[in-house]
């Protein structure tokens, strides 16, 4: 399956109430879970399949999709996401560059060609096109990080909010679905915002941009799970 760009979304993230696990608890719902904590010995979160390489167990802090029904024991804890689409995007550009050091010497002259090292660490940059759109709390929130916000509410009150840099939580959907027995593929996409343009043409619409880094202390990685029932 290749996905094409109309299978693809950009939706925010919100944190609920986190899931303590004890004797028979289980989760009520199939979806997206931020792992709290993992119990120390007997953990009912599903364990790694030991016979692949370059592998681990699951961590606090690390984003899955989880299965109405998973069992949770005692020491167990997760944080159910719930997901929004964010209305206002058109196009996400995505780009990894990976790093390396040049750690070339004297003999390598006779080979004629330099030596490197590959960095353990790589760079993730892009830009996140859309248009304005005022009803949009997602993009409200992302101006409120470069200019104040002034609003009034259904009742009167008028509010202002101070600019505030933030860092913005994403759930990119690469491919959806809810057939069983078919891979879905999402990605986490923690991020940092750069800069932000706006535009005002004479015709057409007005366009709404920000460029972004990824933010490697929020655990970003890519999420594949196979359908098993309909969620």
């Amino acid at each position: 399956m290749k996905p094409g760009g109309k299978d693809g979304k950009l939706y925010k993230i919100a944190e609920g109430e986190a899931v303590t696990g004890g004797a028979s608890v289980a989760l009520t719902a199939s979806g997206f879970y931020k792992i709290k904590s993992v119990a120390s010995s007997d953990s009912s979160l599903p364990a790694p399949d030991t016979s692949k390489s370059g592998y681990r167990a699951l961590k606090p802090g690390d984003y899955v999709w989880l299965w109405k029904g998973q069992a949770l024991a005692t020491g167990d804890a997760v944080i159910p996401l719930t997901l929004t689409l964010i209305s206002f995007v058109t196009d996400v550009s995505n780009s990894r560059n990976g790093n390396k050091t040049d750690i070339t010497t004297q003999e390598n002259v006779e080979v004629g060609i330099r030596e490197y090292t590959v960095s353990p660490f790589s760079e993730g940059s892009g830009t996140i096109n859309g248009m304005v759109d005022v009803d949009s709390e997602a993009q409200k929130e992302l101006l409120n990080q470069f200019s104040a916000i002034t609003e009034e509410d259904d009742d009167g009150h008028i509010t202002v909010y101070k600019a505030t840099q933030r860092k913005q939580d994403y759930m990119l959907s690469r491919r959806e679905t809810e057939t069983v027995g078919e891979i879905a593929m999402w990605e986490h996409f923690p991020v940092t915002v750069d800069s932000l343009t706006m535009d005002k043409p004479l015709d057409g619409a007005q366009n709404f941009n920000f460029n972004y880094s990824l933010d490697g202390g929020n655990n970003p990685g890519v999420i594949y799970y196979k359908v098993k029932e309909v969620a």
